[in-house]
């Protein structure tokens, strides 16, 4: 640990997973972390917090996401296997049709974990709690930020803990409280407009989780997107710890209601309703074993943090500066990178220098992964948000690359590296590339 930083205490807002994350990021650079939870203690680890409303579906980390948690917490994927992950070749394993196709499927070196989200998160909890200078908190609410009135620095927060309103100092306070976050708002109280990006998709997820009689023959996890612009119904299966099997209904544009798929006949009838008939044909062999739990997503915001100055001493990461569309797998994956941004500047950096560099940078994450997420919100006229520049000619581009991902085993791991996070989509600009996108034409 730094010398210089040796006394120095770090607050961070929300203890999801992004929080847990930055925690273990920066413990080598403060004398000491707190971490403040508003939600309860879950009673143990199959138990999903109130506030995390997404957790009934599969939970399966990008490949940028998992080398980032092993990095974090050395010996992560064994670890997990050994609790009842589903370890799967990312491109044998996974039966995935996308924009009427059948994706190609082989063998290949690129592998990820399949499993809840409370055994995931239940895991990175424990390991952050071994590491003695972070401290967890639960039923904690953060209620506002203290500023110094002598350097108009963020120095604390003001918390509201078993009915007791009191303060907490702090050198540095990351908030990662998600989509409710307050920072926005209380930038603007201080008078600073946060820009903000928001698109209105409608979406509508639905989840039960099943057993099966025997595990299925051709795949670990079935994935069956809609076409836009004319079907808005997708799902997925996937075999998950225990022997479970979590099945997820999708629909953009209000078009999965939550009233139709309560009960477990509705549920399995709308899976008839997909563009092919293979999830509903596999539950209907199933037995349920949970009832349904619905997530809605009426919209997608990403706030721009990066373009006004926070107080120093103020980090914004997580869903509290963008929640991306859940159908894509990435936010989680984006929590993990954001992480190690953030190492590798209080690694790097010294203790006076400015943080709206950092914030900036996370920015740079975000950027490419929200660009992807519009080219294919946006194919549904109906959704409602500002289009980007050039938006048809990428979707035009990216609808090959998705069909020649059908046929061309090299587009297709191209793609694959950038869906997982791990190159940049320049890749997809080859010459050889181009020149099968235009054969196509």
């Amino acid at each position: 640990m730094n010398g210089e930083q040796v006394q120095r205490r770090a607050i961070i807002i929300g203890g999801g997973m992004a929080g847990k994350l930055i925690a273990a990021a920066i413990s080598p650079y403060f004398h000491r972390i707190v971490i403040l939870e508003k939600d309860k203690m879950p009673d143990d680890d199959k138990t999903v917090r109130a506030g995390v409303s997404q957790a009934h579906h599969i939970h399966a980390l990008l490949h940028a996401g998992d080398h980032a948690l092993e990095r974090l917490f050395p010996g992560f994927q064994q670890d997990m296997i050994n609790r009842g992950s589903i370890k799967i070749d990312s491109i044998k394993d996974l039966a995935w049709f996308h924009h009427g196709v059948w994706k190609l499927r082989f063998s290949s070196k690129d592998t990820t974990l399949l499993q809840t989200r409370p055994l995931l998160e239940s895991y990175v909890e424990e390991r952050v709690k071994q590491v003695p200078n972070i401290s967890y908190t639960y039923g904690v609410k953060v209620r506002s930020y203290k500023l110094s009135s002598d350097t108009g620095k963020i120095c604390g927060v003001e918390i509201q803990y078993e009915n007791e309103i009191k303060t907490l100092d702090g050198d540095l306070v990351v908030d990662t409280s998600g989509a409710a976050s307050f920072t926005k708002s209380w930038m603007e109280k201080q008078g600073s407009t946060v820009p903000e990006e928001k698109v209105e998709i409608g979406l509508c997820y639905a989840t039960r989780q099943f057993t099966l009689p025997e595990p299925p023959k051709d795949f670990k996890i079935k994935l069956i997107y809609p076409e836009p612009p004319n079907q808005t119904l997708g799902g997925t299966l996937s075999m998950a710890e225990d022997g479970k099997y979590i099945a997820t209904l999708i629909g953009y544009l209000n078009t999965l209601k939550p009233a139709e798929v309560n009960s477990e006949a509705g549920f399995i009838k709308h899976a008839g309703k997909l563009p092919l008939p293979d999830l509903q044909q596999e539950l209907l062999k199933a037995t349920s074993i949970t009832e349904t739990a619905i997530y809605q997503i009426p919209h997608i915001k990403w706030r721009r943090f990066d373009k006004v100055d926070l107080p120093e001493g103020l980090l914004v990461a997580g869903d509290s500066i963008c929640r991306i569309d859940p159908v894509f797998g990435q936010g989680m994956s984006i929590a993990a990178l954001e992480a190690l941004a953030i190492r590798e500047y209080f690694a790097s950096s010294p203790k006076s220098s400015s943080l709206k560099k950092l914030q900036k940078k996370l920015a740079k994450i975000v950027a490419p992964v929200w660009s992807m997420v519009l080219c294919e919100d946006f194919r549904y006229e109906q959704v409602k948000g500002k289009r980007p520049f050039g938006l048809k000619f990428q979707q035009w581009y990216v609808k090959n690359l998705f069909l020649l991902s059908s046929t061309n085993e090299s587009i297709y791991k191209d793609f694959i590296k950038v869906m997982n996070l791990v190159s940049p989509a320049g890749i997809l600009f080859k010459p050889s590339t181009i020149k099968e996108v235009l054969k196509r034409k």
